[in-house]
């Protein structure tokens, strides 16, 4: 009897999938926290999971929930970077100080 491999790459596929920020249904998937919060929670998770004292279980929970969040940090990222990158071609200013964390376009 041959032992089925885990493909780790195509799991990883189908969390992401599975969770994008549209989809409001699933709890672990909130868009709603800054950026920061959302490293925060990152770092959070990182050090839980380091130190081995959660059920498996839980461990793959926080798991995903680690992945969907740098997913959505990853993107909020580029989008700044676009900003950044069509304002230094056009040479226009914008006013930072107004403008929300969660509304970076």
């Amino acid at each position: 009897m041959q032992e089925e491999q885990f493909d780790f790459e195509n799991w990883m596929k189908d969390v992401s999938e599975k969770n994008e920020p549209n989809d409001k249904s699933d709890p672990i998937v909130e868009d709603e926290k800054s950026y920061e919060e959302k490293v925060a929670r990152l770092e959070e998770i990182v050090s839980l999971l380091e130190r081995g004292e959660v059920s498996l279980e839980k461990s793959m929970e926080l798991f995903q929930e680690g992945v969907v969040l740098s997913n959505l940090c990853a993107r909020q990222l580029s989008q700044v970077e676009s900003t950044i990158e069509k304002l230094m071609e056009s040479g226009a200013t914008i006013d930072f100080s107004a403008t929300d964390d969660n509304e970076i376009s």
